[in-house]
């Protein structure tokens, strides 16, 4: 019978696991795409001779708000 629970357990664990990892992957990616799209916009607001005006709204995933004056 224990055997039967600490299988349960660890197939939980391994799912949640796994669900934890799949969320950080994709933090992760959000935030390199975001700091990537921040890049060129600055970029070409600067080639087009403008003055950058860039908040950050947070951190851990980079999201901005951005504008081109």
């Amino acid at each position: 019978m224990t055997f039967i629970k600490n299988r349960k357990l660890i197939g939980i664990t391994w799912i949640f696991a796994f669900l934890f990892l799949v969320i950080c992957l994709l933090t992760m990616a959000y935030s390199y795409f975001n700091t990537e799209e921040m890049s060129l916009a600055v970029d070409q607001c600067y080639k087009n001779g403008g003055e950058v005006v860039l908040e950050i709204n947070n951190h851990l995933t980079n999201s901005y708000s951005f504008e081109c004056k």
